[in-house]
């Protein structure tokens, strides 16, 4: 049986700064397609690549596919590539199934456990791999990659960018997080996200909704805690720094990152 974890990271440590830096060049790709052809980054010299690794079985995965089908169409001519990388185990029946369904207007290549390895470590899904038009990794950004974040990470790499300092952060996103409360169900969390403050203390309650999920049973490791089906589990804690809570899916849990 496959668990899934939520768990409460980074409120000391910002995982997402220390992976900034000087910029290391793409490690090679040389995968096939859904159709069997061989996908490899040097047939995207020039360009601004986002690797997204995904899951049809990945709940957040499914919720931000239709942003970057968006994202591929508006900014395509500006440079932009999106290749989606399949992450196992996965049916290519499924994963053709859901393309149709999503009309993903990207390539699709069919990764392995190895393939992500060879961008970053970490174990969740999705995340996204920004590659500038030299061939080096810019960013790594897990789970959903929300608006501000492409306008911040990838939109000034992009052909006729503007540079700006300024990230928009909407409303929803500025309210404080005191007494908030989380659906677990078959698409995943319900908010997907929601934003800390630093001092302000927060009380998230899960309510698991669904038997199946990522999983079948929700595993909070930091509190020793699982998530029956339909009672609610109430956490506290107090954020040392401001960030967004993000709840994604990872090899075999949910996993929460607040990220900035």
């Amino acid at each position: 049986m496959r668990l899934i974890a939520v768990v409460l990271l980074c409120f000391c440590i910002d995982v997402a700064a220390r992976a900034q830096g000087t910029p290391r060049t793409a490690s090679a790709l040389n995968l096939k397609d859904i159709h069997g052809r061989p996908v490899k980054l040097t047939d995207y010299k020039g360009k601004v690549v986002l690797l997204n690794f995904w899951a049809t079985w990945c709940p957040p995965c499914r919720t931000e596919i239709p942003d970057l089908v968006k994202l591929q169409a508006k900014y395509r001519n500006r440079g932009l590539r999106i290749v989606g990388v399949t992450y196992p185990p996965e049916k290519i029946t499924d994963v053709l199934r859901f393309k149709q369904k999503t009309r993903m207007n990207y390539r699709i290549a069919l990764g392995t456990t190895e393939t992500r390895s060879l961008f970053t470590s970490t174990e969740t899904l999705p995340v996204t791999v920004v590659i500038d038009t030299e061939g080096a990794i810019r960013d790594v950004i897990e789970g959903i990659m929300y608006a501000d974040e492409f306008d911040q990470k990838v939109k000034p790499l992009l052909s006729g960018a503007r540079q700006s300092n300024t990230v928009r952060v909407s409303t929803k996103e500025k309210s404080r997080a005191r007494n908030t409360t989380i659906l677990v169900n078959s698409t995943g969390y319900q908010p997907t996200r929601i934003r800390l403050q630093r001092g302000v203390p927060a009380q998230l309650t899960f309510i698991r909704k669904v038997e199946e999920t990522c999983g079948r049973e929700i595993v909070i490791p930091a509190y020793g805690i699982n998530l029956p089906l339909n009672t609610p589990v109430t956490i506290t804690f107090t954020p040392r720094r401001n960030g967004r809570f993000k709840f994604t899916c990872g090899m075999n849990m949910f996993r929460g990152a607040l990220g900035g």
